[in-house]
């Protein structure tokens, strides 16, 4: 080892390497041990692995010290070494990425004490922590101040407690953005420098390479999807995503001749349009042209505005914190993002209210329109199953009241998102679906998807979040089954629209209040 410092050897360094020694000897013989597990209880296997992922989470811990201080003393970094990830890279011999991500992780919890202890005890995965390394990794400096409060982190550790580690995510890059909008758009600006897109002809075919922005891979992928290509006995996924971007080159080649901008009522209520159905239909294969849509909290598109009015009056401050506009599947935006979507979007307001927006169609209409399931989108986020994180994109809405059964109402309320599998569950195994109640909260108000339990008809609980598998008091929503002793008053949560409530106090004095009911999420639907 090429050791720079001379640093000596240490009583306290050979201890540690002597209980090290004792733990690894002591892991070596639970082979033997566990090799019988296939005899061993559900219950005792299950206990073993619960055990194991909370010594994963306490080594991590452990060995994030020793990486921090190796990397800073450069002790081990050799002459032909680039640095201290090239060096962990060569003596792990698992690669620049492994090496990289494993430095990062430790980079998190050494600057994050509180996130820390959590792993350490098991209270945070070790997926959850990569997760957030990732994103703390191109924190600015204003956002890594805000991470290191105890009661930043503490929120951090609550929310890897109840959301999935994709989910874990989103939040946790929204909350970075809202602290520090400005390294928000320097890394937005930075995807944009480095985009490209090369087609290369070789003797086997074409091969497609490149990289893009999130907002602009989020178009590409959403005007994939409209294509109508789906995989079948004949093709792949990966084929049928070929086949589709070809369709969409197509369609450009052919022209866009008869696609105009949809009329409205003066209230800001589509009309309908048969002439214009046609003409998307003739483009994009699909009775509604495909859109791509962003959830801006209020505060944001009120800070939008005024910042634009501060750059007028010649004040060039940048944006105020705020919570960002997100994509969604939970990416944030950068400021300049969003203004560039407005000049060539449709903008529809949702609110946690009743009235405006006509999302209730009653039972005359059996199936979701594309306004309600993007209702349901902004409030369950992905599968409402607790545990599974697929994406909105793949999910259906499910009638809560079955509509069949209980003659249930197509309505926002009455809505649940599920992916395919969980969706053929529910019917499976008849279960009743039971909207929780929000928890009191001072985070963004995108920021928690709503939650939900899954129960036999006599009751048992199939599927809760941590700790809510059976509270006495939570309250269900309006038009909800709400199992035995379930009760309280139910919660407004259909969404529709409002407009934007005039006044000029500071977002980021509200951001993190609890939301009234008039607060808006504004749905911005761009053209894909």
């Amino acid at each position: 080892m090429f050791d720079p410092g001379g640093a000596r050897p240490t009583a306290g360094g050979a201890a540690a390497l002597a209980r090290l020694d004792e733990l690894v000897a002591a892991a070596t013989s639970l082979g033997d041990v566990v090799a019988g597990c296939g005899g061993w209880s559900g219950g005792q296997r299950s206990g073993a692995l619960r055990r194991l992922d909370r010594l994963a989470g306490a080594l991590a811990t452990v060995r994030s010290g020793l990486l921090v201080a190796e990397q800073r003393s450069q002790g081990s970094v050799g002459p032909g070494d680039r640095d201290f990830i090239a060096t962990r890279a060569r003596m792990t011999r698992t690669g620049l990425g492994e090496a990289r991500r494993e430095v990062r992780q430790a980079e998190t919890l050494t600057a994050l004490p509180a996130v820390a202890d959590a792993v350490g005890d098991g209270r945070v995965p070790l997926p959850h922590l990569d997760a957030l390394a990732r994103v703390t990794a191109t924190a600015g400096d204003r956002a890594t101040t805000e991470l290191a409060r105890p009661e930043t982190q503490a929120r951090l550790v609550r929310m890897a407690e109840q959301q999935s580690a994709r989910e874990f995510g989103a939040s946790a890059a929204r909350l970075v953005a809202s602290f520090d909008p400005e390294t928000l758009e320097r890394t937005v600006e930075a995807q944009r420098r480095e985009r490209f897109l090369v087609l290369s002809r070789q003797p086997d075919g074409t091969h497609l390479k490149g990289r893009l922005d999130h907002l602009s891979a989020e178009v590409l992928r959403t005007a994939i999807a409209a294509a109508g290509q789906a995989p079948d006995g004949d093709r792949t996924k990966a084929q049928a995503d070929a086949d589709a971007l070809v369709a969409v080159a197509e369609r450009a080649i052919a022209g866009t001749a008869g696609v105009r901008a949809r009329r409205t009522s003066p209230g800001g209520q589509l009309l309908p349009d048969a002439a214009q159905d046609a003409a998307d239909a003739r483009v994009s294969g699909v009775s509604n042209r495909p859109t791509v849509s962003v959830l801006v909290p209020v505060e944001t598109f009120a800070e939008l505005r005024a910042a634009q009015q501060r750059r007028e009056a010649g004040d060039e401050g940048g944006w105020r914190p705020v919570e960002p506009a997100v994509l969604e599947d939970g990416t944030p935006l950068a400021m300049s993002q969003l203004a560039r979507m407005l000049c060539d979007s449709e903008v529809g307001r949702i609110v946690m209210s009743a009235d405006g927006v006509p999302l209730d169609l009653g039972r005359t209409e059996r199936l979701y329109t594309g306004q309600q399931r993007r209702a349901v989108i902004v409030r369950d986020r992905q599968c409402a199953w607790n545990g599974c994180d697929v994406p909105a994109a793949y999910c259906e809405v499910h009638h809560i009241r079955w509509w069949d059964r209980h003659q249930g109402r197509t309505s926002v309320e009455n809505g649940v998102l599920l992916c395919s599998h969980h969706h053929h569950v529910v019917h499976q195994l008849d279960l009743d679906i039971v909207r929780l109640s929000r928890p009191p909260s001072r985070g963004p108000m995108l920021g928690d998807p709503a939650r939900y339990r899954f129960a036999t008809r006599g009751g048992r609980c199939v599927s809760a979040p941590p700790g809510r598998a059976a509270p006495p008091g939570d309250a269900a929503q309006p038009g909800v089954c709400t199992p035995p002793g379930g009760g309280g008053p139910p919660r407004e949560v259909a969404l529709v629209g409002v407009d934007v409530p005039p006044g000029d106090g500071s977002p980021a004095d509200t951001l993190f209040e609890d939301p009234p009911a008039h607060r808006a999420a504004d749905l911005v639907r761009g053209r894909a």
